[in-house]
């Protein structure tokens, strides 16, 4: 698991508005070194598209164009909200005449450049616009993890309140009945309430934990042979009184060695089954499936819950994020935590999900069940 510091590099976009196929050809070769991604646009009105559907460092937007031209474009770039902030730099072959650059500028343009365009300067410029725009999303996100942080915290002061709450109400309630000598069975059952509390407390303090070590990189594993099979069936044993209106099935071979940390998969077994009753509401089957191949175990476990929609599917592996509808109950440490067990032994785990309600989520987990790998 990649610790805190080790974010995928931001790769700026850049688009190029033109009519003129030959004139996009040309701007691409002159900005290719810099290692942006660079987008083509032939008319305004394919501009406008593209600004709808993602964020660009800079707009390069030539203004003779048919239509919509360059200085409509940018007006009705610069009237909404969402996309007012982009920097857009006009590039032209008309005169040099002042009030016709101050109309550019009045419709948006951060800059203004003649044809032809001399490559260093134009270069240099869209690295400006690239590097402010990189360092504005490192600080965009380092802003909503903090914000996620605070969240998970407010949920984990929450967590930590309602066991507490309970544990001391049962347990004044069985020192009562024990100084009134009431009968055992009212004294047994609050003792167990104790218990389950102080169970879903271990739990918590462990996964908050498990979260820290596996961001140091310092998740240690103590792998040995066993038999991934009888695994699953301890797992869908202890996780089926759990799970009222679900039926869990596991489908594996008569018997499966492996050579991983136990512990740690039957942690990730039970967190994936776990989340699989959380989000499934209405009830159906779950599916557990091991299948074998010559270099590595893939487990299947499948649902028919509510499903997670496509742009959530990567967020749901982070800590402290969960999908919309899940249980408050849950603080979005499962997934992170599991994620790093499977990493840890050199696999994969992924989704698949079309997001609609009752279609559910399939879970694939693929880690290497040799020694060595």
């Amino acid at each position: 698991m990649n610790r805190p510091e080790e974010q995928r590099p931001i790769v700026p976009s850049v688009l190029m508005v033109d009519d003129r196929p030959e004139n996009l050809l040309a701007l691409e070769g002159i900005l290719k070194p810099l290692g942006v991604r660079l987008v083509r646009a032939h008319s305004g009105e394919e501009a406008l598209l593209h600004v709808l559907r993602e964020t660009f460092a800079v707009i390069l937007l030539d203004v003779q164009m048919p239509r919509l031209d360059g200085l409509e474009t940018a007006e009705l770039i610069k009237r909404r909200e969402q996309t007012r902030h982009i920097p857009i730099i006009f590039i032209t072959a008309l005169s040099r005449e002042a009030a016709y650059v101050f109309k550019g500028y009045a419709h948006g343009a951060v800059d203004y450049l003649l044809k032809p365009v001399d490559p260093e300067i134009l270069r240099a410029k869209v690295r400006v616009f690239c590097d402010l725009f990189v360092r504005g999303e490192k600080i965009r996100e380092q802003t909503l993890r903090s914000e996620s942080k605070n969240v998970f915290l407010t949920s984990v002061v929450h967590e930590l309140q309602t066991p507490l709450a309970a544990a001391k109400a049962q347990a004044q309630l069985a020192l009562h009945q024990l100084d009134d000598d009431r009968d055992e069975e009212s004294t047994a059952r609050a003792l167990r309430v104790i218990s389950r509390q102080i169970d879903r407390l271990v739990r918590l303090v462990g996964d908050l934990l498990d979260v820290n070590r596996l961001e140091a990189g310092q998740l240690d594993l103590t792998p040995g042979e066993f038999d991934l099979t009888a695994l699953l069936e301890e797992v869908r044993t202890r996780m089926q009184p759990l799970a009222d209106h679900h039926r869990i099935q596991v489908r594996a071979p008569d018997r499966l060695l492996v050579f991983a940390d136990r512990d740690r998969i039957d942690q990730a077994l039970t967190n994936i089954v776990s989340n699989a009753i959380r989000y499934s509401p209405e009830g159906g089957e779950i599916d557990v499936t091991a299948e074998n191949s010559a270099n590595e175990v893939h487990l299947v476990v499948r649902d028919h819950g509510i499903g997670v929609p496509k742009e959530q599917q990567q967020a749901i592996f982070e800590p402290f994020t969960k999908a919309q509808g899940g249980s408050s109950r849950s603080v979005g440490l499962g997934l992170a935590i599991t994620k790093g067990i499977v990493e840890q032994h050199g696999g994969t785990i992924s989704i698949e999900s079309t997001g609609v309600p009752g279609e559910g989520s399939t879970f694939h987990v693929r880690f290497p069940h040799h020694r060595g790998h």
